[in-house]
């Protein structure tokens, strides 16, 4: 069943991940951006990238917790394909009545690669930023639910899952346009590793 494939990502919000170890250069420029950072565009992508993936769960938990939320809100944190799938995803579970209880927490995340276009100087120059981002997930309060109760979820469907994104960002260096674009989801035993 359709319902059933929906896993981790129709999840509610996540927890910022501490251990996070910042990506930096040999050169820290100052940015001269609306917030006047003081950190590398690495960092600045890194860190941007991390929260918008947590900022992903904490929507789709929304718009799956509560059929009155818009489905627009996805445009917020996604973009195609993620953007086109979740949409028809969270329509076909609001017409069949599945909505969904708990949550998804992100127990670790990290970068694994970067681009974010800068100059010969450091500064960020405007250009397409990507960065993959490596999560762990721990799905055991999370429950995907008919209107009478009953679960639509796989009882075999395990604790912990490995997601794999891709955040872009097309209006770089701009803060606001960073959006999950793709995703892979694989089963775990745990967050340890």
């Amino acid at each position: 069943m359709g319902i059933l494939t929906a896993t981790a990502i129709t999840a509610a919000c996540g927890t910022d991940d501490t251990d996070t170890p910042a990506i930096t250069t040999s050169a820290q420029p100052v940015l001269n951006g609306p917030e006047g950072s003081q950190k590398a565009p690495e960092q600045q992508a890194s860190e941007a990238a991390i929260a918008k993936v947590n900022e992903f769960y904490a929507v789709r938990g929304a718009l799956d917790a509560d059929p009155a939320q818009p489905v627009e809100r996805l445009t917020t944190v996604a973009g195609d394909p993620v953007l086109g799938k979740y949409t028809g995803d969270i329509t076909l579970r609001r017409s069949q009545g599945v909505a969904s209880t708990g949550q998804i927490s992100v127990v670790n995340s990290k970068v694994t690669d970067l681009d974010a276009p800068k100059d010969a100087e450091g500064s960020p120059i405007a250009g397409p930023a990507w960065v993959h981002v490596e999560a762990c997930t721990d799905i055991t309060t999370w429950n995907s639910v008919h209107a009478d109760g009953s679960s639509a979820m796989d009882p075999n469907r395990g604790t912990y899952e490995r997601v794999k994104f891709t955040v872009r960002n097309a209006e770089w260096p701009d803060a606001n346009g960073w959006r999950v674009t793709s995703q892979t989801v694989e089963k775990t035993d745990s967050c340890n590793t």
